[in-house]
């Protein structure tokens, strides 16, 4: 049965993400990374996807949450007879999670019985590639080994299970004080039995790597962010945890063809690094007071850009820099809820968004405030940016929603490339960096020229999504945050009124879709909600 997008938690090793249910099921876990072939994929077929669940027996109450400042995850139940947990964690290894090995991807388990006496069954049952392999089975005392054509996985335990229909599965009956630990390893593992001891070693360092990270500022900035503290905090724990810490991107989404509506056909693959995207999660975090992910982020762009040229920078990568990510439809899956088909791939690489670069610039006037973050040999990437804005600014584009019927001339695009051009100047002046300032300040100037002209209809009293059209547009919202014109001007304020008068049934639509579970809610309308908070409570 599909559970509710809302019962699951996510949990991390900066390489890939496990989506684990109410119910104690992992029910998405791709790995070696994000993007590879999912291992367990009962979030999108309930019958032939495979999952790695340890849950009760019977009926049972439960409440899941994680341990303060981390990405651990801790899901209690309450049955008839007894209280237990499970808590789950994928470790980062102490020397880093770049240089980490195959074998090195790992998924723990422990329960803990709290009280009385409790049944817990385990089922752990990988299917790999998406499904379409079953893998062979090997046990070898308290372990046993999955092979599948091209990948192995490894299951350790402290207790006794069987091999059954290829699956692994068992039922233990333990009492207060008993506990029981599960490792699940990426590739072979020689031991027969987890070593317990090392195992309470790793929920340690696991416990204080994420403590460490998010009470770090390495800004010196400090927000108070009053009510709202612990929702942001946990917010930024996650936003952390799409980040591929072995290239510096950040995905989208951890998941692939969760639909927009149940049963739809709008059901794509976020897991790639969109620029936008990770430009708006990057600035939420810079705003946080964490710097070295928009660091590595900018420095990551720059190898592309150096080895492509500004004129070829595409607005998605994968997240080892692949430019090629053909989409296709796998067909033997039900799709979540029966939301069919199941997309893999992402064709709208090879769209053409040009507000991307008016994001990276916007990242990279925020990274010069600290001395030496922007340097000599940054600068040309960047300056080859503005360049080509300057010559191509009033191109057509798909625009920040990805429209596949277009292109058009949209507002936010043409904002966003007067920003790239604003931020290429105030980095130039600042460093004295060489550029074509005269040039500069000219298409700055006509692009706003024209945007007030174009992009802002008299009649509706409103900016536009695009020229020529009455269609609004919450992206607009962001014209005064990004400077564009004073948040008092008249025409932002008539803006803001429109957008939130028509604009609001979609709220209303979204409340009551909530209320019946078919919520979807974009990474990019929540990245620049949350940006868009952070900057004002700064």
């Amino acid at each position: 049965m599909y559970k509710q997008i809302g019962d699951y938690a996510i949990i991390g090793n900066l390489h890939s993400i496990a989506l684990v249910g109410l119910d104690g099921s992992v029910d998405w876990l791709c790995l070696p990374h994000i993007d590879s072939p999912s291992i367990f994929g009962a979030l999108l077929d309930d019958k032939r996807g495979g999952y790695f669940a340890v849950t009760p027996s019977g009926d049972f109450h439960s409440v899941a949450g994680y341990l303060e400042d981390t990405n651990i995850l801790t899901t209690k139940f309450r049955t008839r007879t007894g209280i237990w947990q499970v808590t789950d964690f994928m470790p980062i290894p102490p020397h880093g999670p770049d240089d980490m090995e195959a074998g090195h991807h790992e998924l723990y388990r422990f329960v803990e019985v709290t009280e009385g006496t409790v049944e817990v069954k385990l089922h752990f049952g990988p299917r790999f590639d998406y499904a379409r392999e079953k893998p062979v089975f090997e046990k070898k005392g308290k372990s046993v080994l999955c092979t599948g054509k091209d990948i192995s996985v490894s299951l350790l335990s402290t207790h006794d299970f069987i091999i059954n229909d290829g699956k692994v599965e068992a039922l233990w009956n333990i009492k207060e004080g008993d506990t029981i630990w599960l490792k699940m390893k990426y590739g072979i593992e020689n031991n027969a039995e987890i070593d317990t001891e090392k195992a309470e070693n790793v929920l340690r360092n696991t416990e204080a790597y994420w403590r460490v990270w998010v009470g770090r500022s390495e800004t010196g900035v400090t927000v108070d962010l009053g009510p709202y503290h612990e929702m942001v905090k946990r917010s930024a724990l996650t936003l952390k945890l799409l980040f591929y810490e072995p290239t510096g991107a950040i995905a989208a989404a951890g998941t692939t063809s969760l639909p927009e509506e149940i049963g739809g056909v709008r059901n794509w693959d976020y897991r790639y690094t969109w620029i936008r995207d990770a430009s708006f999660t990057l600035q939420a975090l810079f705003n946080l007071g964490h710097l070295s992910e928009m660091e590595g982020y900018l420095r990551w762009i720059e190898q592309l850009i150096s080895k492509h040229g500004a004129e070829n920078l595409q607005i998605m990568y994968g997240l080892r820099g692949e430019e090629e990510l053909p989409e296709q439809e796998l067909f033997h899956l039900d799709g979540y809820k029966g939301s069919r088909p199941v997309r893999i791939g992402n064709a709208a690489a090879k769209q053409k968004q040009l507000d991307i670069y008016g994001e990276l610039m916007d990242a990279a006037l925020k990274l010069s405030d600290y001395v030496g973050k922007i340097d000599i040999d940054m600068w040309p990437s960047l300056r080859s940016i503005c360049d080509y804005v300057a010559e191509n600014w009033q191109s057509r584009d798909s625009g920040i929603w990805e429209l596949r019927g277009g292109p058009c001339r949209f507002v936010y695009s043409k904002v966003m490339c007067w920003v790239a051009i604003d931020r290429g100047i105030t980095i130039a002046k600042r460093y004295g960096f060489p550029a074509e300032l005269k040039k500069w300040i000219h298409v700055r100037d006509d692009i706003k020229e024209e945007v007030l002209r174009k992009g802002y209809s008299p009649l509706k009293k409103s900016f536009v999504q695009h020229y020529d059209s009455g269609t609004l547009d919450s992206s607009n919202l962001l014209l005064p945050i990004l400077g564009f014109l004073p948040i008092d001007d008249p025409r932002i304020v008539s803006t803001i009124e429109v957008v939130q008068r028509e604009l609001s049934i979609i709220l209303l639509l979204l409340e009551g879709l909530q209320k019946r579970n078919f919520i979807y809610i974009g990474s990019k309308v929540y990245l620049i909600m949350l940006a868009f908070f952070l900057k004002n409570m700064i």
